[in-house]
């Protein structure tokens, strides 16, 4: 009787185990799907129009000798707003024609805020890139319009 007794007490721990790892589950499921669907994402990450990403490892400008930004690693990303650090890459100013002339890389860090609604998808429409350039911090910020990211035209012509 007594092998009876603890048979079932075992059958029941395992049985309350199963159902909690299965609620579990259930509920970090559930929580991911809830999150995906209310977080901004980013636009043209490959500076392919409407195609939305979440934490993209990479952001593309352009075709040519356009600037793009590697290795990027979120650090946060939220329905407000969204940050990582990379690397910035681009030619040196006044190099030409621009299939010639290596590419450098540096440090840079991106901001990306301002969420706007595209149907019913939200995305963060403002990005900032910050880089050391010319022995000083500088701030390049870019909007994206109609399918592509719009930076002011100077260097690095993001």
């Amino acid at each position: 009787m007594p092998d009876t007794r603890s048979r079932l007490a075992r059958y029941r721990i395992a049985s309350g185990l199963i159902i909690a790892i299965a609620l579990a589950l259930t509920g970090s499921i559930g929580a991911k799907a809830a999150d995906a669907s209310t977080v901004p994402v980013v636009y043209a990450a490959d500076a392919n129009g409407w195609h939305a990403s979440v934490k993209p490892g990479h952001l593309y400008f352009g075709n040519g000798g356009a600037p793009y930004i590697t290795r990027l690693r979120w650090s946060s990303w939220n329905g407000a707003h969204a940050r990582a650090t990379g690397k910035l890459w681009t030619h040196k100013p006044g190099c030409s024609p621009s299939y010639k002339c290596p590419y450098y890389s540096r440090w840079a860090e991106v901001y990306l805020n301002t969420v706007r609604s595209h149907d019913t998808t939200r995305y963060y429409a403002r990005m900032a890139v910050k880089f050391w350039y010319a022995g000083k911090w500088r701030w390049d910020i870019g909007w994206f319009r109609s399918g592509y990211w719009v930076f002011p035209p100077v260097f690095p012509y993001l």
